[in-house]
């Protein structure tokens, strides 16, 4: 519970100070920041670092400390607000600040922003003292500004001499991208005085525009802090139907668009956005809707049973069968739905406004092209969702016209087209091809076939892999098959391959270093990341576009990643990690030379027996090549066939050289199996379409078989674990075989018939798809192939197990309806199987409460040393748990 993992890595922009947070999977998190000079500084209590261009200052926030939000009440709980630590890294004084909304520094380094959270206590008593008012209304029936629309106190502080100043009833602020401009809005309760100003010189506040009653909904600077645009409406209304002017401010001038119209509207949800250069503004607008009415109340005897009144109170959600989307979609996506905001562009060289996107094509790519951007709609495949998956077609759109040009039909969700930054050209990827756009001669040929996932196992249109960045002036585009990086000319035609990854089966990927950078030039050199796929070593190495050179920078038996890089100088963070070597952080000067480590939470493995991975290769009966990770106690010497967990779900070989998460979940953790004298086992499972059990059966079962013949797996003692799609595997093998002595399984389907027709309630979606294009992988429907949906069920063969099961539930489960879990249970208790059902009260598909989390896994563990290492069966295996809660 208190290893450490490392998070959030970040590095100044001139490269001088990394930070990061250290976080025990239960405790309070720290913030450590690594200086130029070696010396470490640890802020307790602290996480998400920031840190000062100049790398002069770290900024963390300050969660409630854990203690303290364990043993509040509910409600009380939902009251603690976190706070933020201001770290000097010449002096290491720390400052905190209590009840913090949100914190910055500007892009500068020159100044400190925290936006603190509105007092709790003057909010309770502002509700004693405020007489009541009927319908929003405030003292002589003005409407009244909602507690939510109030702003709260603003600090903002000069870093090189500390001074200070305040601000009362801040709503919101904006820092510029590339500067220190700061500006922020205010809303008083009274409304007096809002307005919208800017800090000036000295810390001085200079106003731009002030109005009472009105507020802010977008606050934003351009990149360079010039221009400084807002939208100002009404706040005694409700942000859906607030209508909002918008303004730009630059050089003392405001300019002003009233962009509410019949159908649109900008509104409280509207946000802006300044492109790079500053020539234009984007602004969402929203589709003008009626208000929904509250239902009406009873107000005499006679309203209780008037038709009309009751009809507008009946609770009804009426599902029809040409609905676009079924209900539970449409009820997840309402509040979503309506906030949705359609794009526009206001060309800042002139008053002309260009609206972008509507409701028949709701979603824009927003970019820093000069004439076109990309955008899309699902609308013509919403319904299909349910069984299909998720598709969408594309359009090139015009910036100065709002001309839409129809790009592509039906792409799946998986394959998102490229713009070229300079307006030349399109690249995207659609059933099992490449298709090339030249948008000045508005045409499209076909670059290749194939550049399709060649490992796609699913009963659906295998996705592209991808494009990597554009070369200058759209001179050429870098993409991707599996394993190589191509180069294609769009002016020649011409389609190279860079790399030689498939004669050494290493796959290759440029690494972009600079998010800002929207091209690369003909002769940059790039950073590629590599990986074999035999052995799993990986590399990272340097791409010379001008001559094709690939050279080799760190290469080793190791997964090696690539972090960030400081914005103004080549510093570069990255981590090598094995199953035995955490992940800790290292800095270089550019991918040249040895990397110097930056944190030491390696060291916490000094005194863990922790033991060590190797890979496996066997074969199926039918010839298939699979891998797998076999993880081994500390020591072990080869001769002992050992108790043996597998935990699986697909490809499992790619985490050779992963470092095992060290966290309590829904997973056992492989270090303590280990440490206690297992064999742990990852294997690979390649699925067929149709027959997703027995391939699931095939590649287990000789998995298992391989072990046992190396003589490092007890065939009287292997397990299965697997949650979800790999809880449903498990539950499968159990009715075929007994060739395992036990099995855990988390939120497995049991029965595909009823699952079919299920709903996934986290997202609302039916999971009819999961079945006919998705994961489970019977491409048909029920009506179709019931035999597959038969054959594949668990439920069906619940008379043929005889392994020890444990089924394991959350009740909330939010994608696998957890009825599932109780159908395959009910079976095995009608037929006197040896079951056990653990439903975790209030969890969804993955357990969230730690206590319950350690339940499960404290229960797992008991339950493999009685099954696989003959240690006494725990009480509950043996005679159940009574139902209990707390006496009130």
């Amino acid at each position: 519970m208190e290893f450490k993992s490392l998070k959030d890595p970040v590095v100044a922009d001139n490269g001088t100070a990394v930070a990061f947070t250290a976080r025990p999977d239960r405790g309070n998190p720290e913030g450590r920041i690594r200086l130029a000079n070696g010396e470490l500084i640890t802020v307790e209590r602290a996480e998400k670092p920031q840190l000062s261009a100049d790398g002069r200052f770290a900024l963390f926030e300050q969660p409630v400390a854990l203690l303290e939000r364990e043993n509040a009440s509910a409600k009380a709980r939902k009251k603690l607000k976190g706070g933020a630590v201001l770290v000097d890294l010449q002096s290491g004084e720390q400052t905190a600040y209590e009840r913090v909304k949100s914190a910055a520094f500007s892009d500068d380094g020159t100044l400190l922003v925290v936006l603190f959270e509105a007092a709790e206590e003057e909010k309770d008593k502002d509700k004693e003292e405020a007489p009541e008012t009927k319908s929003g209304e405030g003292d002589d029936n003005e409407p009244a500004i909602d507690d939510k629309e109030l702003g709260s106190e603003l600090l903002v502080q000069r870093l090189s001499d500390g001074k200070t100043v305040r601000f009362d009833a801040v709503r919101d602020y904006a820092l510029a991208e590339q500067a220190g401009s700061l500006a922020f809005s205010t809303s008083v309760e009274e409304g007096k005085g809002n307005g919208v100003f800017r800090l000036g010189p000295d810390l001085a506040v200079l106003p731009v525009f002030e109005q009472d009653g009105m507020g802010t909904a977008s606050l934003v600077w351009d990149r360079n802090g010039r221009q400084l645009a807002f939208s100002w409406g009404d706040l005694t209304e409700q942000p859906r139907h607030r209508t909002h002017k918008v303004a730009v401010w630059a050089d003392g001038e405001l300019r002003w668009q009233d962009l509410n119209h019949a159908d649109f509207m900008v509104s409280g949800h509207s946000k802006l956005q300044f492109s790079r250069d500053g020539e234009r503004l984007f602004i969402g607008r929203q589709i003008r809707t009626a208000k929904i009415p509250e239902p009406p109340k009873f107000d005499s005897e006679a309203d209780l049973t008037d038709i009309d009144r009751l009809l507008a109170r009946s609770d009804l959600v009426l599902w029809h069968g040409d609905d676009e989307q079924i209900k539970t979609r449409e009820m997840n996506q309402y509040d979503k739905e309506r906030k949705r905001t359609y794009q526009g562009v206001w060309h800042l060289q002139g008053e002309r406004f260009v609206q972008l996107t509507d409701g028949a094509l709701p979603e824009l790519v927003l970019a820093e092209n000069r004439r076109y951007l990309l955008a899309s709609s699902d609308k013509p495949y919403r319904k299909m969702i349910s069984w299909a998956g998720f598709y969408r077609d594309w359009y090139l759109v015009d910036l100065n016209s709002g001309e839409r040009r129809l790009l592509a039909e039906q792409v799946s969700s998986g394959d998102k087209p490229t713009l070229g930054p300079d307006d030349g050209h399109v690249f995207w990827h659609v059933r099992d091809a490449l298709y090339h756009h030249d948008i000045a001669a508005n045409r499209t040929r076909k670059v290749a076939d194939g550049f399709s996932n060649e490992n796609h196992d699913y009963p659906s249109p295998a996705p592209g892999y991808g494009f990597g960045p554009w070369l200058e002036n759209d001179a050429a585009l870098l993409l991707y098959d599996k394993f190589d990086i191509w180069r294609f000319n769009p002016a020649k035609g011409e389609l190279i391959r860079l790399t030689e990854g498939r004669e050494a089966t290493t796959l290759y990927r440029v690494k972009q270093t600079d998010p800002d950078q929207l091209a690369v030039a003909a002769d940059a050199e790039l950073l590629v990341h590599g990986v074999n796929e035999q052995s799993k070593a990986e590399g990272l190495f340097r791409l010379n576009l001008a001559d094709g050179a690939l050279t080799a920078w760190q290469q080793g038996d190791y997964k090696i990643s690539f972090h960030a890089k400081a914005e103004d100088a080549p510093t570069l963070l990255i981590s090598y990690q094995r199953y035995d070597r955490f992940p800790d952080l290292y800095r270089s000067e550019g991918a040249n030379g040895e990397p110097a480590r930056v944190s030491q939470l390696g060291g916490q493995l000094a005194d863990l027996d922790w033991g060590q991975a190797q890979l496996v290769r066997w074969q199926t009966e039918d010839g298939q090549a699979l891998k797998g990770v076999l993880i081994t106690p500390p020591g072990y010497d080869g001769k002992t066939p050992l108790p043996t967990m597998i935990y699986f779900y697909r490809i499992m070989s790619d985490r050779l050289h992963a470092f095992p998460q060290m966290a309590i979940n829904h997973r056992p953790n492989f270090p303590w199996y280990a440490s206690e004298g297992y064999a742990v086992f990852l294997p690979d499972v390649v699925f067929e379409v149709g027959q997703p059990g027995p391939a699931s059966l095939k590649a287990l079962l000789s998995g298992a078989k391989k072990l046992v013949e190396m003589g490092v797996a007890d065939p009287e003692a292997i397990g299965l674990q697997g949650h979800s799609w790999a809880g449903y595997q498990s539950a499968y093998i159990a009715t075929q075989t007994d060739f395992f002595a036990s099995v855990v399984t988390g939120a497995p389907v049991s029965n595909m018939t009823s699952a079919y027709t299920g709903i996934r309630l986290g997202s609302g979606l039916g999971r009819q798809f999961q079945y006919e294009s998705g994961q489970s992988r019977i491409g048909k429907t029920l009506y179709e192939a019931p035999e597959l949906y038969l054959q594949n069920s668990p439920v069906i063969y619940a008379d043929r197990i005889n392994t020890p099961m444990v089924i394991m539930f959350g009740d909330e489960d939010d994608a696998v309806p957890w009825e599932q879990g109780i159908e395959l249970y009910l079976a095995m208790r009608r037929l006197s199987k040896p079951v056990v059902m653990l439903q975790y009260q209030g969890e969804p598909h993955h357990p969230k409460q730690y206590p319950n989390k350690v339940d499960y896994s404290i229960k797992m563990k008991a339950f493999f040393d009685h099954t696989l290492k003959g240690a006494p069966a725990p009480d509950w295996w043996q005679q159940g748990l009574p139902f209990s809660k707390p006496d009130k």
